[in-house]
């Protein structure tokens, strides 16, 4: 068996220590890679000591045991050493030498023990920049390697001209209430979709204002990838009382592809016409007091006539007479009412002397005689003169 210090000579040993040696001569290069690694990683003075606290107490946990297993291999290489040598080199010079290598070795795995932890520091350091996102402000700035990649261009498939959809709206969206007989103007819009990316082209269709009794060719076209286009339509007429127009509105595309488009139409009806017929004849007279004015003074009497019809009518024209003495003369006069439309005014005037046998100014009012007959009330200023 052989002598265990064969494997630890005497020179072995001194130039271990002249490593450990020349360590101790770079502690100050070492502080200035700390230095430096500090202003690098932004490392504060709380996260420093944290992090020193934390590597003497490993080290603290981690010597004791080290120089309790050293000197357990010191005791068992010494008996080994008193059981195997002869009497001759048992002497203490050789002892003394023997514990001498082993206190080295101890230092010798102690310094190495805090190199290593001096460089896991440094990886904590750096853990802590990643994570921080960068260098502190006045700081080595690290250089970025920007790869660049070249683009590739992206090949853009054409599509086949084709009309996917299309969509209907109608204006006005309701003709409830109208009456009939109104002219009226309905405006259809189609929107004409086609796929994306095609090479474009003509699309070819029929339109129809009333469900299709009846078609108008027409086309639009399209450029290379355009996707959508309008085409408008108008059906113009007054409003039947049958309620046949306007009627149902839409497109069949007949190319490049075959498609029916939905149809629109306004809702609702118009209101069926009433007679045209004089319901009633409102009177309203101006002044409506020549109480208290003199005999013999000129004076401009207004009569107002409000003639009302039925709603909903046509329209067409009151015929009728007026008088300002009660009926003893009469002058004819005429209003004319348009489609719907309720109601007019008309005006007629007295004018003269105020007479001292109080004869004018006289009652006024109007008898109507087309479309039908109807008389008005009469009515007159109050009071006389003095």
């Amino acid at each position: 068996m052989s002598n265990q210090n064969e494997f630890f000579t005497p020179e072995e040993v001194d130039r271990q220590i002249d490593q450990v040696s020349r360590l101790k001569e770079g502690e100050q290069a070492d502080a200035e890679i700390i230095a430096y690694l500090r202003s690098l990683y932004g490392i504060d003075t709380q996260q420093e000591q944290e992090m020193l606290d934390r590597i003497w107490n490993r080290i603290a946990g981690a010597v004791p045991p080290l120089q309790h297993n050293l000197k357990q291999k010191q005791e068992r290489e010494e008996v080994i050493a008193m059981q195997h040598q002869p009497a001759q080199f048992g002497d203490p010079t050789q002892h003394k030498r023997h514990s001498t290598l082993l206190q080295r070795l101890g230092t010798l795995a102690a310094a190495v023990f805090l190199v290593a932890l001096v460089g896991s520091m440094a990886l904590v350091f750096y853990s802590i920049r990643q994570n921080a996102g960068g260098p502190a402000s006045g700081g080595p700035k690290p250089t970025a390697i920007v790869t660049t990649v070249p683009l590739t261009p992206t090949n853009t498939t054409r599509s086949p001209f084709k009309v996917t959809s299309v969509d209907m709206s109608v204006a006005p969206a309701s003709i409830a209430g109208i009456p009939c007989g109104t002219n009226v103007t309905v405006t259809y819009k189609a929107t004409i979709h086609v796929a994306a990316n095609s090479p474009g082209g003509t699309v070819q269709f029929g339109y129809t204002v009333n469900n299709g009794r009846s078609q108008t060719m027409a086309s639009v076209k399209f450029a290379p990838g355009e996707t959508s286009k309008t085409y408008s339509f108008t059906w113009r007429g007054a409003l039947p009382a049958d309620h046949t127009y306007p009627g149902l509105g839409g497109i069949q595309v007949t190319s490049p592809n075959q498609l029916i488009s939905p149809t629109v139409a306004p809702t609702g009806t118009c209101v069926t016409a009433a007679a045209f017929v004089v319901t009633r004849v409102d009177m309203a007279v101006s002044p409506i007091s020549i109480q208290g004015l003199a005999c013999g003074t000129s004076i401009v009497v207004t009569y107002t006539a409000t003639i009302r019809v039925a709603a909903n009518s046509p329209g067409g024209t009151v015929q009728f007479s007026y008088t300002v003495n009660n009926g003893r003369s009469q002058t004819m006069a005429s209003v004319k009412f348009a489609p719907g439309e309720t109601s007019k005014t008309y005006s007629f005037t007295w004018r003269g002397a105020l007479p001292a046998d109080h004869t004018y100014p006289g009652p006024g009012g109007i008898q109507v005689t087309s479309p039908n007959q109807l008389i008005s009330p009469m009515v007159a200023p109050t009071g006389t003169c003095k």
